[in-house]
């Protein structure tokens, strides 16, 4: 998504006004004291995707403290703060994770005071260490106590005495007790879904079984194998089968899955997965999590759609290719993943690439930015591995200038203007018909205030605004539109206006839709999970998408 990014750079540009660099350097001042560039003029960093500088007082600052050196700094990443756990250790250090991104961690000085902080065995593990000795159970890895809900490592040579009241070898699974003899319930499943056998095909403007019956996507967004944890959010919380079964009990149908391409590789491990809730992740890569979450979700019923939403769990990016990940890998991983769900039906599709932007273009005939072409070599390659999955193409952001909110543009993604983006003459053509699925993303004003919002006629100008910008191609009988992303935190009735407006303009018009998101902590729109421990629902965004859900998969007029 977009949104974030948006509302940094505005943020940004109103500290500039009153940052004490601009005026001397023409950038703002960092925030951190975290170095990416030196030159002449002095330290650089870059924050909001923006170069700002480093300012003099960091160094005295570093040196006051008499710290050492934040070695994490000249690979483009800060160091943690003092206490931070360590998450893994490869050449370069000692790394743990901080906001949503891996920081380094700095060793402490010979002379440290910090006793025995080495022997916290566990750290590398993800668990910090126990304050007491007794052990609640014992595996490969060492003996382990349980602290404020949660696991901990015992530190033999601190503990003279100990008390062992559980030596299993074995895991605990989620219908043991704790060793507080807290019970993990039982989950059972009320589940409205009807489940529809095989692969689907798109027939003119629809989508459609097996049989030529049509179907309508209608499910959720369930991210997280896209950020640094590398799995989906929520496993920290709560076990596989329990969120699983909030999908399926409330109706929805379908899980688009988003991911990046940091998944592939080697040494990859997933973060903060609560393994007492879910011992079957123990040992995991993120493929095979990601292949323990698709068989579990399609076993009852649900559909995939796969979303590489970003090239590395860092940021989104403009176009489909970066430095770090080329167009041949991004196609290779595409062909990895047919590959591996071919023999699961209720995988699909794929969504190519996340949010096109920028100098993303259409039919423009440009090979290196041309998003139009690059997704018939995606979806060619995709179907030389599994011919059955759909090929989800999103729009783009906007014509003209390549600026921020130059020319005329639309949400990022979700850019498909009737005349301006030529689907009639410049459509996607893959060598297998019957695939192609146009998708865009829409959001409410509480996102970003787009000018259509203050629109005196608000919200009665929004169904021209969705049929010009992209819904012309499902009623002008083109092909199906998805609209993978929409979503709001309901904060206030502008934005109930709109959903409302949206639900009933895609229940009038049969489209396809995931909402945004399943998870409770999108910081833009917030999810369907409530409750700080996804532990809550938010029955008022789920009652305003009930009269477009499709438990059976079938359009309900």
């Amino acid at each position: 998504m977009q949104k974030r990014n948006i509302l940094l750079l505005i943020s940004s540009l109103v500290v500039a006004a009153a940052d004490s660099c601009l005026d001397k350097y023409g950038y703002r001042c960092c925030s951190t004291c975290t170095i990416s560039y030196t030159d002449d003029t002095g330290n650089w960093g870059v924050e909001n995707d923006e170069w700002c500088i480093v300012e003099d007082s960091c160094n005295k600052n570093a040196l006051e403290n008499d710290t050492d050196e934040c070695w994490a700094t000249s690979l483009g990443y800060s160091c943690c703060s003092e206490g931070a756990d360590i998450i893994l250790e490869d050449e370069n250090g000692k790394w743990g994770l901080e906001n949503d991104d891996w920081c380094g961690i700095i060793e402490k000085k010979s002379g440290s005071n910090d006793k025995n902080e080495d022997d916290c065995w566990s750290k590398s593990l993800g668990y910090s260490c126990c304050t007491s000795c007794e052990i609640s159970y014992e595996d490969t890895d060492g003996k382990w106590g349980y602290e404020n809900d949660d696991w901990c490592g015992i530190v033999e040579n601190k503990c003279t005495e100990t008390k062992t009241t559980k030596t299993t070898k074995t895991e605990p699974n989620p219908t043991s007790t704790d060793p507080d003899n807290e019970e993990i319930p039982i989950v059972k499943s009320n589940s409205r879904i009807t489940p529809v056998p095989g692969y689907f095909h798109v027939k003119g403007s629809e989508i459609v079984d097996e049989n030529d019956e049509p179907v309508r996507i209608a499910g959720v967004n369930w991210f997280g194998t896209e950020t640094a944890q590398l799995s989906p959010h929520g496993l920290w919380s709560k076990n596989l089968t329990e969120i699983l079964y909030l999908i399926v009990d409330h109706g929805y149908n379908t899980i688009r899955y988003p991911y990046c391409n940091d998944i592939f590789k080697p040494g990859a491990s997933t973060v903060s997965i609560e393994y007492y809730r879910n011992p079957w992740a123990k040992g995991l890569s993120p493929l095979e999590v990601m292949d323990v979450v698709i068989k579990e979700a399609t076993d009852l019923g649900l559909k995939i759609i796969l979303d590489r939403h970003r090239p590395d769990f860092q940021a989104q990016s403009a176009l489909w290719y970066t430095s770090a990940v080329s167009e041949e890998q991004w196609i290779s991983d595409w062909q990895k993943l047919a590959k591996r769900y071919k023999d699961n039906s209720g995988v699909i599709g794929a969504d190519l690439h996340n949010e096109p932007h920028d100098e993303a273009c259409w039919g423009c005939d440009d090979i290196s930015i041309d998003w139009r072409l690059a997704a018939e070599r995606c979806g060619n390659a995709i179907h030389e591995i599994n011919p059955n999955w759909l090929i989800i193409v999103e729009g783009i952001h906007h014509i003209g200038e390549t600026c921020w909110q130059c020319g005329d543009n639309y949400w990022w993604g979700g850019y498909l203007k009737k005349g301006v983006v030529d689907i009639i003459n410049k459509p996607v053509n893959l060598k297998i018909p019957n695939r192609v699925v146009y998708s865009t993303h829409d959001y409410p004003r509480e996102v970003f205030p787009q000018t259509w919002f203050d629109d005196p006629t608000f919200p009665d100008n929004m169904p021209d605004k969705w049929y010009n910008y992209w819904s012309w191609i499902k009623k002008d009988n083109i092909a199906p539109i998805l609209v993978g992303e929409f979503g709001t935190k309901l904060e206030d009735d502008w934005d109930r206006v709109w959903l409302k407006t949206l639900v009933n303009y895609m229940k009038e018009n049969r489209l396809h839709w995931t909402f945004w998101c399943l998870n409770e902590n999108s910081s833009d729109t917030g999810g369907l999970i409530t409750g700080g421990a996804w532990d809550g629902w938010h029955d008022e965004k789920d009652s305003m998408l009930e009269p477009i859900k499709a438990p059976d998969f079938r359009f309900h007029d």
